[in-house]
């Protein structure tokens, strides 16, 4: 899992996988092959316990570099951290846009076995065509640029009541997305299912890929489902704009 990560950081950071053994400062202007979070005029990811950071002017990279070089990632977040980093990207009319968690497996082979007709695995052909369920606006993303890969519905009857997918999200990167349709299916351990029995189907059939879930610090259920479907946090990611 470590050497996918790195292997998509040496592309997000356009480095080599060797510079992200330490502190990294790069000026660079991300592409698509890049994950989507760092397709941001500027990323910051704090991992392993080392600082990576990425903007598109070379005067605020060496800046980043004189105060970070140093620094452990361990408390980067910390809220005095946060507004010197505010005020440093003010300097260049940039303000951060966002802080999220990225969650990976825990392990390379997940076992699922609570399977029923209720879940139907759904093909990348056959994706587009929930595209007029306008209730699904996290498990697909019907994007040109990350196309989708693959789904995993859950149905009572004939009626869609929760729905996973991951998308082509950077060189290595899939990202999972889910969510449950019908409230009286919440808190049901349904989610859990779906994304653990996704992410089973993935690391099986696409060794080679990175699978990532991201979320919101303060969206506790939505990061309980990643861990309770054998995720992990990977590591943390500021973006600015």
């Amino acid at each position: 899992m470590k050497e996918l990560i790195k292997k998509q950081f040496s592309v997000d950071f356009n480095c080599p996988v060797e510079a992200l053994d330490k502190n990294t400062f790069v000026t660079y202007k991300s592409d698509n092959r890049s994950r989507y979070r760092a397709r941001s005029k500027g990323s910051i990811v704090c991992y392993d316990g080392k600082v990576y950071v990425r903007t598109e002017e070379d005067r605020l990279t060496q800046k980043l570099k004189s105060k970070y070089n140093q620094k452990k990632s361990d408390w980067f977040l910390e809220i005095k951290n946060l507004q010197e980093l505010k005020a440093e990207l003010a300097e260049f009319d940039l303000k951060i846009e966002s802080i999220n968690p990225f969650f990976i497996p825990i392990k390379e082979k997940i076992i699922t076995d609570n399977w029923n007709e209720r879940f139907v695995f759904i093909k990348k052909e056959d994706i587009p065509n929930f595209k007029e369920n306008k209730r699904i606006t996290e498990a697909f993303c019907y994007s040109e640029n990350d196309p989708d890969q693959i789904g995993l519905a859950y149905y009572e009857g004939n009626e869609l009541k929760a729905i996973c997918g991951a998308n082509w999200n950077g060189k290595y990167t899939w990202e999972i997305g889910i969510e449950v349709l019908d409230h009286q299916f919440e808190k049901q351990g349904i989610a859990t299912e779906l994304v653990r029995g996704l992410t089973s189907k993935i690391l099986f059939d696409q060794p080679n890929v990175l699978i990532v879930y991201s979320t919101s610090f303060s969206h506790i259920n939505s990061m309980n489902v990643a861990i309770n479907s054998g995720f992990k946090i990977g590591w943390t990611e500021i973006t600015f704009n």
